[in-house]
C-alpha cells in the first residue's frame, strides 16, 4: 500500500498500519522532500513475529505413537493479559487441522492423533492471535519419510547424563537392515540395525519405523551425533541427529537497587553465584555497556558456556562408492535466498542524543571474586547520558564450570540539557549559541535562565516530548563560562556550564633565541604575545646529541637511506626513555613501527633493495643498511628473530661485493659484525682487497674533500679518503674477530693519519673507534654534525658515538622561580614550561647557579614576530584559465585587478627563488586560498 501526505508544523507524520494478526513482515518506505530540497529516503523493517515470548508449550517426548493420548503443558513466561483459550492442531501431510477449548484457568489439554505423521500445536488467545507454538511427531503404520531421505526425531532437545535419548527412525521404505553409528571425532560406536550392539536398544515399531533407545553418559557432553545409513538399489540414504547433553554452570545473577537511575547518581550492585541452586565461590568479570553500542556492533563475544564448552563438531565424514553425487551430511540441495544486507540508510540527518559525555562503558570490573555465600558487590557513578544499560557478568569456579548472567537498568531524567555550540571561537566571531533539552514530559512549561559574563537571562518556556532546540539571547563576544539552569515550579531541574574561550586567530610561528642565565634575577624581554614558553639548557654534549636525534627524525624524506637514519635515532631515544609505558614512549614505539612498515613496502624481491623501491636489481649496500636498520629498531622494541632470519643481508653483498666500493664493503661487514652474523671469511676477503689496492701515486696529490658538508658515503665512496677510511675501519673490526690484517704496517698508518686529519665527522668516528677515546673528543665530533650533511653518515656517527653520552655527567638545569612545570623530552632529557598567567619579565634562580646557556622557546603571532631571514622571494600570481577553441585547452590571462569571477576557472601561481648559491634542503610553504 502508499499514501501521501503533509508533514505538521513540528514535521511530525502520523502513520496508521494494519493490524497483523498472524507473524508478518512489514516494510516501510518514508521518501520526503520540501519542494526545494533532494529528496531523502529512509527505510525501516518491521517484524511481528510469533508470540513465543507470552506461553511456553511442553510435552514429555517431542513424539509418540498414533491411537496415543498425549498431555500438552503451558505456562506464562511472563505477566500479561492475554490469556489462551483454543488450541489448534495441523498436520502437514495433508494440512487438516483441528481445534478445541481449554479450561479457564488450566495448564494442560490432551489430544489423541489418529493418524501418523508431522503436527504443528499453536494457543491462541480470544482474538486469535498466537500465544505458543510447538511441533510434535507421531509415529504409526505407513509413516513414511521422503523418497532418499531418512527422518530421525529425538523425544528430547536437552538429556541429563544417565536419561535415556529415545530416537524415532522413519524409513522412507520397509527396510531390514542399516548401519546407526555415534560419531564425534570419529566413530565412537556402530551397530547393525538386524543385531544391535550393546550401546543401544532397538524396538521395530512397523515396517519402516524403529525407536532406539541410547542411556546417555557423561562423554557425551556436550554434544554426540546419532547416524542413520542405509543403501538400497545401489543407491544410499543417510541422516543424522544430535544428542545433546547438558553441561553443568553457573548460576549468575545481576541485581541493582533500583532500575532507573539519574546521571551521576551512585548505582550498587549484587551479584550471586550458585550451581545446582547452591551458593558457591567463583571469580567474575562485570561490564556494564550502553546499549547503543550494541545497536552499532552486536555482541561479538559468545556465550561462556558456548565459548569453554562448545558443541563439538562431527568430523566424521560419509560418503559412498556407490554414487558418484553425494550430499553432505544430508544438507538440502535446494539453493538458499541470500540474507538482506545489513546496512543503516545514512541519507537522513543523524538525531541528536541526550549525552553530555560520550562514555560506552560505565564500569569495568576484570576481577571480582564472589564469597562462600555466591556474593560479591561493586558500585559506579551513572555517566552523564541517558540511554540504557547492560550489566554482562561471566564467572568461572574452581572446577572450572562457566556461567553468565545479564541485567538491564536505565539513566533517566525528565528535563535534561545538552550544548548545541562549540566552545572554541575566533576573534570576532558571533557565536549563535543554543542548547537542547530533552524532555520526558509534553506541554509543561519550564524557566530557562542562563548566566554569562555577570548578565543574567530568563527564558519561559513550553517544551514537547523529545528533543528541543532553544537559542539563547547572550550577545557573547568574550571568553568566559556560560551557565544554564532549567526551573519548574521553583525547583532546580538540571544545570549545566561551558568555558568558552576566545583565541586568537593570527598564525603563530615558533621563536627561540640563547640566553645566558645565572645566579638571581635574569631579564627575559619576550614579547606580549608569548605563549607555550619553554626552558631548555643548550651546548651541552647531551642536548647536542637529542638535537642531533630530533633533526634527523624530523627529515621529510621517505627513500630507503633516510628512513633507515630515523630509525637509528628513534631507537637511540627509545633506549634512552626510563618509562617505556609512557606517553611519549607509545608516541615513539608508533613511529618506529610506522618506519619500520615503510621499509617492508620499499623492499622489493627477495628483501632487497633499490633507492626508493623502484624496479630493478636491489643495491648491496642500500639492503644491507635497510636490514641494520630494522635490526636496530627490533633490538630496542624486544622484537626476537631467528638467526637465520638476518643471515638475508648478506646474500646480496655476497653476488655484489666485487663491484662494491671498498668503503660500502667495510661498513656493511661492520653492521654484520654487530648483528653477530658470521663474517669472518668477508672480513678477509675485504682484508686482502684493501692489501691489493695498497697505496696510489693520487692519494698524495689528491686533496680531500673540501666542503664538510659533502657526502663520503653517497658521493665519493671511492676517493682515496674513502678508502683510508674502509681500511681504518676494516683495522678495527679485524681486531674484534681476533683476525690478523695482510695490509701492510705503513698503509694502515698512512690510511690513520689521512682519515684523522680530514673534516669529515664521519672519518673522525672512525678513527675514534679504532684508537679508543673519551666523550670529549666525541661531543667534539657531534658538534660538527649539521643538517646539511647526509642522514646516513650522521646517523651512523650518533649510532656509535652513543655510548660515550653515558660516561658524561648530566647538566640539569634548576627549577626557575615561579609557575615553571617540568616536561620530559621525546629523546630523554628534561625542559620547563611556564604555566603561569601572561608572560614571565624575570627568571630566577638560586644565587649559586653558574652561568648557563639557555635555549628559550616560545610561539606567538606570526604579524608580531621577527620573521627569520630566510634567503629565498616569494611571488604569486594570479591566472584566468580562458578557455580555448580545443577541448581542455586555455589561454593565462594575469588578473590584476581584484575582479573575480565564480563562474572562471583560477590558476595560482607561487614562484620561490632563492637569493644564495647553496641549495636550500627542504622548507614548508603555507598558501591560504
Amino acid at each position: 500500500e502508499g499514501s501521501e501526505t503533509v508533514s505538521d508544523d513540528n514535521g511530525h507524520v502520523a502513520l496508521n498500519l494494519p493490524a497483523a494478526d498472524k507473524p508478518s513482515r512489514y516494510l516501510l518506505t518514508v521518501s520526503a522532500s520540501d519542494g526545494a530540497a533532494y529528496r531523502v529516503t529512509t527505510t525501516k523493517e518491521i517484524l511481528i513475529e510469533r508470540g513465543l515470548a507470552h506461553y511456553s508449550l511442553s510435552t514429555a517426548a517431542q513424539y509418540s505413537n498414533s491411537g496415543e493420548s498425549v498431555v500438552f503443558r503451558y505456562a506464562a513466561l511472563e505477566s500479561s493479559k492475554q490469556v489462551p483459550v483454543t488450541y489448534e492442531w495441523l498436520r502437514l501431510e495433508d494440512r487438516t487441522s483441528h481445534s478445541g477449548e481449554l479450561q479457564s484457568g488450566g495448564k494442560s489439554f490432551t489430544v489423541n492423533f489418529a493418524k501418523p505423521g508431522n503436527y504443528n500445536l499453536t494457543l491462541r488467545d480470544k482474538d486469535g492471535l498466537i500465544l505458543a507454538g510447538l511441533s510434535h511427531a507421531v509415529s504409526g503404520k505407513d509413516s513414511t519419510s521422503h523418497s532418499g531421505t531418512v527422518d530421525i526425531v529425538a523425544d528430547k532437545t536437552l538429556y541429563q547424563p544417565g536419561e535415556t535419548a529415545k530416537m524415532l527412525i522413519t524409513f522412507p521404505e520397509p527396510i531390514d537392515e542399516a548401519l546407526l553409528t555415534l560419531e564425534r571425532d570419529r566413530v565412537e560406536q556402530q551397530s547393525l540395525l538386524s543385531h544391535p550392539a550393546n550401546w543401544l536398544t532397538l524396538q521395530r515399531l512397523n515396517d519402516t519405523q524403529y525407536e532406539a533407545r541410547v542411556p546417555v553418559s557423561n562423554s557425551f557432553a556436550p554434544n554426540i551425533t546419532f547416524s542413520v545409513l542405509y543403501t538400497r538399489n545401489g543407491q544410499y540414504s543417510f541422516q543424522n541427529a544430535g544428542i545433546k547433553v547438558a553441561v553443568p554452570q553457573l548460576d549468575i545473577r545481576v541485581k541493582t537497587d533500583k532500575t532507573h537511575y539519574q546521571p551521576g547518581e551512585l548505582v550498587n550492585v549484587e551479584l550471586t553465584s550458585s550451581l545446582k541452586g547452591k551458593p558457591v565461590s567463583a571469580q567474575l568479570t562485570v561490564g556494564v555497556v550502553d546499549e547503543m553500542i550494541y545497536a552499532l556492533q552486536p555482541e561479538i563475544a559468545p556465550n561462556i558456556g558456548k565459548f569453554f564448552y562448545p558443541l563439538g563438531r562431527n568430523n566424521v565424514r560419509t560418503s559412498s562408492s556407490l554414487s558418484f553425487i553425494s550430499y553432505d551430511q544430508a544438507l538440502s540441495s535446494e539453493p538458499v535466498a541470500p540474507g538482506a544486507t545489513n546496512r543503516s540508510e545514512r541519507r537522513v540527518k543523524m538525531l541528536e542524543r541526550p549525552r553530555r559525555e560520550e562514555v560506552d562503558t560505565a564500569a569495568w570490573m576484570p576481577s571480582l571474586t564472589t564469597d562462600k555465600q555466591g556474593k560479591a558487590y561493586f558500585t559506579f557513578l551513572m555517566p552523564d547520558s541517558l540511554t540504557r544499560w547492560r550489566i554482562t557478568a561471566r564467572g568461572m569456579n574452581g572446577d572450572g564450570l562457566v556461567g553468565q548472567g545479564r541485567a538491564y537498568l536505565r539513566s533517566e531524567k525528565n528535563l535534561y540539557m545538552k550544548w548545541s555550540m562549540p566552545t572554541v571561537y575566533r576573534m570576532g566571531d558571533k557565536p549563535a549559541a543554543g542548547l537542547f533539552i530533552f524532555s520526558q514530559q509534553d506541554n509543561e512549561p519550564v524557566a530557562l535562565v542562563t548566566k554569562f559574563a555577570g548578565a543574567e537571562m530568563r527564558q519561559t518556556l513550553t517544551l514537547h516530548k523529545g528533543a528541543n532546540y532553544i537559542s539563547l539571547t547572550q550577545n557573547i563576544q568574550q571568553s568566559g563560562l556560560l551557565s544554564a539552569e532549567l526551573q519548574q515550579n521553583g525547583q532546580v531541574q538540571d544545570s549545566i556550564s561551558t568555558k568558552l574561550s576566545f583565541v586568537d586567530n593570527r598564525w603563530p610561528v615558533e621563536q627561540q633565541k640563547n640566553v645566558m642565565l645565572g645566579g638571581g634575577d635574569n631579564a627575559l624581554m619576550l614579547p606580549e604575545q608569548a605563549s607555550n614558553i619553554r626552558l631548555q639548557s643548550s651546548e651541552t654534549p647531551q642536548e647536542i646529541f637529542r638535537n642531533n636525534l630530533d633533526a634527523l627524525v624530523d627529515e621529510p624524506w621517505g627513500g630507503v637511506i633516510n628512513t633507515g637514519s630515523r630509525l637509528i635515532p628513534l631507537s637511540l631515544a627509545w633506549r634512552s626513555l626510563a618509562d617505556h609505558q609512557s606517553a611519549a614512549a607509545n608516541d615513539i614505539r608508533q613511529m618506529i613501527q610506522d618506519n619500520r612498515l615503510r621499509l617492508m613496502q620499499l623492499a622489493g624481491p627477495g628483501a632487497r633493495f633499490t633507492w626508493w623501491g623502484e624496479d630493478g636489481n636491489g643495491d648491496a649496500f642500500l639492503t644491507a643498511w635497510a636490514w641494520y636498520a630494522d635490526w636496530q629498531a627490533s633490538q630496542a622494541l624486544g622484537v626476537t628473530q631467528q638467526p637465520e632470519y638476518w643471515q638475508h643481508m648478506l646474500d646480496s653483498y655476497a653476488e655484489q661485493a666485487d663491484n662494491m666500493p671498498l668503503l660500502h664493503r667495510a661498513l656493511v661487514l661492520a653492521w654484520a659484525q654487530e648483528m653477530n652474523l658470521p663474517c669472518k671469511t668477508l672480513l678477509k676477503g675485504l682484508d686482502e682487497a684493501i692489501a691489493r689496492r695498497g697505496t696510489k701515486t693520487e692519494d698524495f696529490s689528491e686533496e680531500d674533500t673540501s666542503d664538510i658538508n659533502d657526502s663520503m658515503i653517497l658521493d665519493t665512496p671511492e676517493s682515496p679518503l674513502a678508502d683510508a677510511v674502509a681500511n681504518v675501519l676494516t683495522m678495527t673490526l679485524l681486531k674484534k674477530a681476533q683476525l690478523k690484517s695482510t695490509v701492510m704496517p705503513q698503509v694502515q698508518q698512512y690510511a690513520w693519519d689521512k682519515a684523522a686529519n680530514s673534516n669529515q665527522p664521519l672519518a673522525h668516528t672512525v678513527v675514534l673507534l679504532n684508537s679508543g677515546g673519551d666523550a670529549t673528543q666525541a661531543a667534539a665530533i657531534l658538534s660538527g654534525l649539521t643538517a646539511e650533511q647526509s642522514t646516513i653518515e650522521r646517523a651512523l656517527a650518533m649510532n656509535w658515538l652513543a655510548k660515550y653520552m653515558a660516561t658524561m655527567p648530566p647538566v640539569v638545569l634548576p627549577a626557575p622561580a615561579g609557575a615553571w612545570a617540568k616536561h620530559k623530552l621525546t629523546g630523554g632529557g628534561e625542559y620547563w614550561r611556564w604555566v603561569g598567567q601572561g608572560v614571565p619579565d624575570i627568571l630566577s634562580f638560586g644565587d649559586e647557579l653558574p652561568p648557563q646557556n639557555v635555549q628559550v622557546r616560545w610561539r606567538e603571532p606570526a604579524k608580531t614576530a621577527q620573521q627569520s631571514n630566510i634567503p629565498v622571494t616569494v611571488e604569486r600570481q594570479l591566472y584566468r584559465l580562458i578557455p580555448g577553441e580545443e577541448e581542455m585547452s586555455f589561454t593565462l590571462q594575469p588578473v590584476t585587478s581584484n575582479e573575480i569571477d565564480s563562474d572562471a576557472l583560477y590558476l595560482d601561481e607561487i614562484t620561490l627563488t632563492s637569493e644564495q648559491d647553496a641549495v636550500l634542503r627542504y622548507g614548508q610553504v603555507e598558501v591560504p586560498l
